[in-house]
């Protein structure tokens, strides 16, 4: 399953603004309009990479389902949930969609683009 990981040490400090305070190969989601969280920490970093992970998507859906109850938008036993709830869902999933496997991302307003490579003078 194609989906968004932090990106290797490489590819940070391209910027002071960058920043990784997640676990390594956690799966990530968009937490502000500059900046990743991870779905298992709560952690925040600027740069995602694509990954093809061997996961189930049952697997990734209780781990989104677990992140969306700690932050109270996730109702157990309600037969149809909020919103927020179905936007997040797809917010993971769909990520990497247009990107391909190595790809170094960060997000513009909230939303994925490629990184810039960075220019040497």
């Amino acid at each position: 399953m194609k989906l968004v990981v932090p990106a290797s040490a490489a590819n940070y400090h391209v910027s002071d603004r960058d920043y990784s305070w997640t676990d390594p190969g956690e799966v990530l989601t968009i937490g502000t309009d500059d900046a990743f969280v991870g779905i298992t920490s709560d952690r925040h970093t600027t740069r995602g990479r694509v990954a093809e992970l061997d996961i189930k998507r049952t697997q990734v859906t209780e781990q989104i389902i677990s992140r969306l109850t700690r932050c109270g938008w996730y109702q157990p036993h309600r037969e149809r949930q909020t919103t927020e709830t179905r936007k997040r869902m797809r917010e993971v999933f769909g990520l990497a969609r247009g990107f391909e496997v190595g790809a170094v991302i960060e997000l513009h307003q909230g939303r994925p683009r490629r990184c810039a490579e960075p220019t040497t003078a």
